[in-house]
């Protein structure tokens, strides 16, 4: 429960418990606010009904505390490790490093800032790189303002540690890690319970992470799979029926099979992938009367219920701090239906064409910005087209070259959402009239 910043304690009449402190200070962040205006699946603005991330994010923290609690009430000597809130706390901040316009975003920006690595000849541990997991943590322990006295929230080692979920150093063979400049606060958040690995020693063996972070990477899965599902089936993007088919069935294997190994999955053979579809078909497909909707929310909270469940816990006694000697076991049969659900939402909503052309301007815009904004700060030493409340941050990096700048022009479009970016872009490279008021 130690904190890495000394602070006042507080006030004697709050009687919050440091974990329900660390919950209520991600939920009052502006961070988490502006997840309301970033994309999960469907683009914001396109329809108000389907998930953002900020709503995909509190159904993931509904789920990892129910989990939470049923680990603590079948296993009572958890309480000293694990409470509800630690796991609602790490839930509700797991995706506030995501840019705009989705996972999209995320390659764009990388792309961006290996390019500008590239040109500055920055070497194999110096060079940029943008990953939404390591801008979750880089939010929390340095970027969200909340106190003049420390940087971040200063949230406690345990809650640090369950939003750890890639403690990998930053290398060019890792994909996902953790930035260079919150390595100490990282190492900080682990020890005594985990570490912070390179490439080589991920090769070996995968490191272990918190409890927390256990439970909120299968809330994740287990929300992503079936809510999806509902989102897509809702705007028609998937239909029961598309389950039986055999070139839709074949392409959920294909993707499938592609991700298998990342996944923690047997690979699957075709005649396997189509009877297990054919079975999904038949658990979500609707009656020929009554409400379609009531049918189809019925049949995904079975599924959904059962994968949350299905899970249970071993312990290490070897290892010495307490949230990091349990590891949370989901069995294959869960980790294979999660895995082919995410499939079926590959086929039936991100290769899309109309959804792919939403990534493809997304990404257009994002890359545009990030090249103007660039211009502006290393080429013309001006901060004029950022946000006065950002402007002594680009300032402070602009001060320390090229690498610097890039990293505080890529911060600021990632804390953008997809309004926003949209708007800006039209306000300096748009052909329709613009207003002052347009500003962020």
């Amino acid at each position: 429960m130690e904190r890495y910043y000394d602070e006042p304690a507080p006030s004697p009449k709050d009687h919050r418990p440091p974990t329900e402190r660390d919950r209520d200070r991600i939920l009052h962040s502006s961070a988490f606010r502006r997840l309301q205006g970033k994309t999960q699946v469907f683009g914001i603005g396109q329809a108000d009904f389907y998930r953002t991330r900020l709503t995909h994010s509190v159904e993931v923290a509904q789920l990892a505390r129910a989990i939470a609690h049923n680990m603590i009430v079948d296993e009572p000597q958890l309480a000293d490790c694990l409470t509800p809130e630690l796991a609602e706390a790490a839930a509700l901040a797991h995706d506030l490093g995501h840019p705009p316009f989705g996972h999209e975003g995320e390659r764009t920006l990388d792309g961006c800032m290996m390019e500008v690595s590239r040109r500055a000849f920055a070497s194999r541990k110096g060079a940029l790189r943008f990953e939404a997991n390591a801008q979750t943590f880089h939010i929390l322990v340095a970027a969200e303002p909340k106190s003049p006295r420390y940087p971040g929230l200063n949230l406690t080692r345990a809650t640090l540690a369950g939003v750890l979920k890639y403690p990998f150093r930053q290398e060019n063979a890792n994909d996902k890690f953790v930035f260079a400049e919150d390595m100490a606060v990282a190492c900080w958040a682990v020890e005594r319970g985990g570490s912070i690995v390179s490439a080589a020693q991920q090769k070996r063996k995968l490191p272990q992470t918190s409890l927390v972070c256990q439970i909120l990477d299968w809330a994740d899965d287990c929300a992503y799979c079936t809510h999806d599902i509902e989102d897509a089936m809702q705007a028609q993007f998937l239909r029961a029926g598309d389950l039986k088919e055999p070139q839709f069935s074949r392409r959920v294997a294909s993707y499938y099979n592609q991700m298998h190994e990342s996944e923690r999955v047997p690979a699957m053979p075709l005649a396997e992938a189509r009877e297990r579809l054919r079975d999904l078909e038949r658990k979500i497909r609707p009656r020929d009367n009554g409400d379609e909707r009531a049918q189809r929310k019925e049949a995904l909270r079975n599924i959904l219920n059962d994968l949350v469940l299905s899970v249970s816990l071993s312990q290490n006694a070897s290892v010495r701090r307490g949230d990091f000697a349990w590891r949370l076991v989901v069995p294959e049969e869960s980790r294979i239906l999660s895995s082919l659900c995410k499939a079926v939402i590959w086929e039936a909503v991100i290769t899309d064409p109309r959804v792919a052309a939403m990534s493809a301007k997304g990404r257009e815009i994002l890359q545009d910005l990030f090249h103007l904004l660039m211009s502006e700060v290393a080429e013309k030493k001006s901060c004029a087209l950022f946000p006065r409340y950002y402007r002594p941050t680009v300032e402070e990096c602009m001060a320390k070259g090229e690498l610097e700048s890039a990293r505080a022009v890529c911060n600021f479009l990632a804390l953008l959402t997809d309004q926003d970016a949209l708007r800006l872009h039209s306000l300096l490279r748009g052909s329709k009239a613009s207003s002052v008021f347009d500003l962020l």
